[in-house]
């Protein structure tokens, strides 16, 4: 495992170009981004977000206005986009020029886009599903590991909320700070801030922010085992007022097991619900090892398949475009993938978010060219790693979002969405609409479990952000199915969109982990892989995860 000095390697080995960081002061117009609520109905209008980007993820005023036009013939668009000066205050870069919104009625049910021209180049905005009358369901997005200047991130919570809500539209959200892990501070004084006053201050913070029916905060943290030691869980309740903080350096809560006990008993105590999140399991310096944990699928469902950091879903060997690159990569250990913890047996879900420390949640920044964040930023957030992390060449990749599949915007719809396993992970900013049953029974639907009878059938749609490249239907660890699309990025509109139905009438076995553990189910989970941009160097296209479904014989 590795130490230390390693880590101080790594660090010096990561240090960026002066000139280049002097460059950074100024960018270019890179793109537009056109986010609209992911649900619709018919002669009801949204509100759509214009941003314009430049190369270093910062906000950047245009000259000139887009044309934009819609998918739908009869919806009601305007024709051009102004950008009038009067964006939010918070945002990196200039976010009163780079920021507008517009107003847009769709007319026609189904699945439409919005395009924008500009400047020769075409830019589409994500999948918008438009129904007749009000959805029983819709799917909210939310980016819900974050850190600020309570442990070890920069800015504050409150800004990261506001920039959440106003510039990216999320409709969910929540900061988790450490328990343990300051800025360049010893472990124990991190501890006695955060039951001193800093937990109860995220309390205040995460109560005040949340807006039932617009706009909802989670409260939570992350229990943090230093480096080389294990892995990371994020802990997430479904209220704020009884949350109670169970640190990773107290004697009965310093193992995960341990935590889950203490959990269990605040839960059966009547205080609330609660549930925990490992992420980046497979990074070498936090490593969680599905294999040797007495792992808890009621108070851990999930797992945080994709973030800044990479993809935990399997090995960069054995074709994840997204292995660990940060810190100290990914582990060469066997047990700490995602793909580990289904062989096992477990009953685990994919969410994603950003891991971002800093105040800019749904857009995370460190996957850049090394660039100087602003003076007003620095003075505004203090230091922390999510300023440090856009100075030096960390080598991350854009962060991650789930969606939540829920009846409204509230705590307890969209708590309930992560006990059942209603969510799924797509790379940021790529709002990738993505639907998976067998027999009927979706994600999320009946403990995601279907009873095999002989031939099952497995139904799947996507609909991307871009043209879609490749679907995977991933049967125990393998590829039972590969729809293939195209690697163009500018091919039209047609090619966003991949759909299938097969059958599977081979006996249900379930996975094998190498050690002869198992389960008795099969299950099934999708891969959704987009067309990459030719500039966009050793980061691909956007990607969706959703699943699994497990079918019991």
């Amino acid at each position: 495992m590795a130490g230390p000095h390693e880590s101080i390697r790594v660090f010096a080995a990561s240090r960026p170009s002066l000139r280049a960081l002097w460059a950074s002061r100024s960018g270019r117009f890179d793109r537009l981004h056109l986010i609209s609520p992911s649900d619709a109905v018919a002669g009801e209008s949204v509100t759509v977000r214009v941003q314009a980007w430049d190369e270093y993820e910062r906000l950047h005023a245009i000259d000139g206005m887009p044309s934009l036009d819609s998918t739908d013939d009869d919806a009601t668009v305007p024709a051009d986009v102004s950008f009038d000066g009067n964006g939010p205050s918070v945002g990196p870069g200039n976010p009163e020029a780079g920021f507008t919104t517009v107003e847009v009625t769709f007319s026609t049910t189904g699945v439409q886009y919005l395009t924008a021209e500009y400047r020769g180049e075409r830019f589409v905005s994500n999948p918008v599903r438009v129904h007749d009358t009000e959805p029983d369901e819709r799917t909210l997005w939310g980016d819900i590991h974050l850190h600020s200047s309570l442990s070890d991130g920069a800015g504050s919570a409150a800004d990261g909320f506001a920039f959440a809500r106003e510039v990216m539209g999320l409709d969910v959200c929540a900061y988790t700070d450490h328990d343990t892990m300051g800025f360049f501070i010893p472990p124990r004084w991190q501890r006695e801030r955060m039951h001193d006053r800093y937990f109860d201050r995220l309390k205040r913070t995460t109560a005040a922010n949340n807006e039932p029916g617009e706009f909802v905060t989670l409260f939570g943290y992350e229990w943090t085992k230093q480096p080389t030691k294990g892995g990371h869980i994020n802990v997430y309740f479904d209220g704020v007022e009884g949350a109670e903080l169970f640190d990773s350096h107290a004697e009965a809560t310093g193992s995960y097991e341990g935590l889950w006990e203490q959990l269990r008993e605040w839960r059966d105590s009547g205080e609330g619900d609660v549930l925990t999140i490992p992420h980046h399991p497979a990074e070498a310096m936090y490593p969680f090892d599905f294999a040797a944990t007495a792992y808890d699928d009621d108070l851990a469902p999930l797992v945080e398949v994709y973030s800044q950091w990479g993809s935990s879903e399997r090995p960069g060997r054995e074709g994840n475009r997204r292995p660990i690159r940060m810190g100290h990569g990914e582990t060469d250990s066997p047990g700490t993938y995602v793909q580990d913890a289904l062989a096992l047996g477990h009953r685990v879900g994919l969410l994603g978010s950003s891991d971002y420390h800093g105040p800019y949640p749904g857009h995370s920044l460190m996957h850049a060219k090394p660039h100087l964040p602003s003076l007003a930023e620095w003075r505004r957030d203090g230091v922390g790693w999510g300023h440090i992390w856009r100075v030096w060449n960390e080598q991350s990749y854009p962060g991650g979002l789930t969606a939540f599949r829920a009846p409204e915007r509230s705590r307890e719809a969209v708590f309930d969405a992560l006990r059942s396993r209603s969510v799924y992970a797509t790379t940021q900013p790529d709002r990738i609409l993505a639907e998976l049953s067998v027999d009927g029974t979706r994600v999320g639907e009946a403990d995601s479990t279907v009873t095999a009878d002989g031939e099952r059938t497995i139904r799947f749609e996507v609909h991307g952000t871009a043209p879609v490249e490749s679907v995977t239907i991933v049967k125990n660890g393998e590829p039972f199915h590969v729809a293939t699309g195209t690697t163009d990025f500018d091919a039209p509109l047609s090619t966003f969109a991949q759909s299938g139905t097969l059958t599977d009438d081979a006996p249900v076995t379930g996975p094998t982990y190498e050690d002869g553990r198992g389960g008795d189910a099969d299950y099934y989970y999708l891969r959704a892989q987009q067309a990459t941009r030719a500039d966009s160097g050793y980061v691909p296209g956007g990607a969706a995860w959703l699943g699994p479904v497990w079918v019991e014989p």
